[in-house]
């Protein structure tokens, strides 16, 4: 069973239901979280306080506000950092060094929150060349490991990579702009790769990784 934060305990039991409701962090503040709208309001600043704050210093109570306001935020961008803050510091992963690790689809990258854009933007551009085994991605990427099997194990929760230990699907997955399908080519271990074009994949992954 994953080990999952109270803060993302209470996050994910907010977004789950059909009401908007807030949730208090004692010493940290207050998120209200409008499910139906798919976003969030809040007043944190220290977002590291927040994600080690124990179980009892957390309350929740439904509210009967219906519209959010107008600064309102992607809840998505605060599922991601709850769910990245999680698994880097509890570092229990489901991925291991040794899975085949398939991008299944690019995530909306401008629903991420801005520290996490850039090296998730290389974990994908990297798995969108090939499928690749869980322990050379860090290398290729020359990235922290640490954080690489954290934004793993958040990619595959979000169901945006297929951790496995067979060779890789042949299907094609989603460019990051396109919202459809990228036709690609497949090698002879039936291995997706990318299409020798100037698509913006194409340029990201030349441009992080080197080649």
């Amino acid at each position: 069973m994953k080990i999952r934060s109270p803060f993302t305990n209470v996050l994910s039991h907010a977004a789950s239901q059909g009401a908007p409701s807030l949730f208090q962090i004692e010493g940290c503040g207050s998120v209200s979280v409008y499910p139906q709208q798919h976003c969030y309001v809040t007043d944190i600043q220290d977002w590291d306080a927040a994600y080690q704050s124990h179980p009892e210093q957390i309350s929740i109570r439904s509210v009967p506000w219906d519209i959010p306001p107008s600064g309102a935020l992607p809840l998505v961008e605060l599922q991601w950092r709850a769910a990245y803050q999680s698994a880097w510091r509890n570092q229990s992963f489901g991925v291991e060094v040794n899975d085949l690790i398939r991008l299944q689809s690019w995530p909306n990258l401008t629903r991420l929150p801005l520290d996490l854009v850039a090296p998730v933007t290389q974990i994908c551009a990297l798995l969108w060349r090939k499928p690749a085994v869980g322990f050379l991605i860090p290398r290729v990427l020359d990235a922290d490991p640490t954080q690489v099997f954290a934004l793993l194990e958040v990619l595959q929760g979000f169901g945006h990579v297929k951790v496995s230990g067979g060779v890789a699907s042949s299907q094609p997955v989603a460019s990051p702009d396109s919202g459809e399908d990228s036709r690609g080519g497949v090698d002879s271990q039936g291995v997706f790769v990318v299409p020798p074009t100037g698509s913006l994949v194409g340029k990201l992954w030349r441009r992080l990784v080197g080649h």
